[in-house]
């Protein structure tokens, strides 16, 4: 097992103080729960750093990037919600902030009048494809430290846990 980094070793002490507490406890369990807690901390940390240049946040980003993946880059508004994990009213919010700043507009559903579309603005894809290269540097890099192997065998491991979550 790799040595436990600096960051991480006060969190494992205090783990380590509570758990002997509770019976019953499972320290390692609390310990992923942490290590995932502080892995996306500063996974969003770096994330944020390249997106505040663009008086962007991780999820008005990742609003942006559900479009822009979208057939025709358009999304109804609970479409958007179910894609980016966020409440209905978050994303009303995000998608007010988009709008305002040109980078995906709402329109009438061209099949139900009762329904709005929000489709991706020239503006917004053209600042998803400058801004993904950059991330892919800032952000994901961090996952260079493993073997082809290694990251499929965590993608496994967390797609396992996070089906026994749903």
């Amino acid at each position: 097992m790799p040595p436990t980094p600096r960051c991480f070793i006060p969190v494992e002490e205090k783990i380590g103080r509570v758990c002997a507490r509770l019976p019953g406890a499972n320290p390692q369990h609390v310990t992923l729960s942490q290590l995932f807690k502080h892995i996306q901390g500063r996974l969003h940390e770096r994330m944020h750093a390249v997106l505040r240049e663009h008086n962007l946040n991780p999820v008005s980003f990742v609003a942006l990037t559900m479009l822009y993946s979208a057939p025709d880059t358009v999304l109804n508004p609970s479409e958007l919600a179910d894609a980016t994990g966020e409440s209905r009213a978050n994303v009303t919010r995000i998608c007010d902030e988009l709008v305002s700043r040109g980078l995906l507009s709402r329109e009438p559903n061209a099949e139900d009048r009762r329904r709005i579309d929000l489709r991706m603005a020239e503006a917004g894809g053209e600042l998803v494809q400058m801004l993904l290269p950059q991330l892919q540097l800032r952000v994901h890099s961090a996952y260079n430290v493993l073997s082809q192997d290694e990251k499929l065998q965590l993608e496994a491991l967390l797609k396992k846990v996070l089906g026994a979550l749903e």
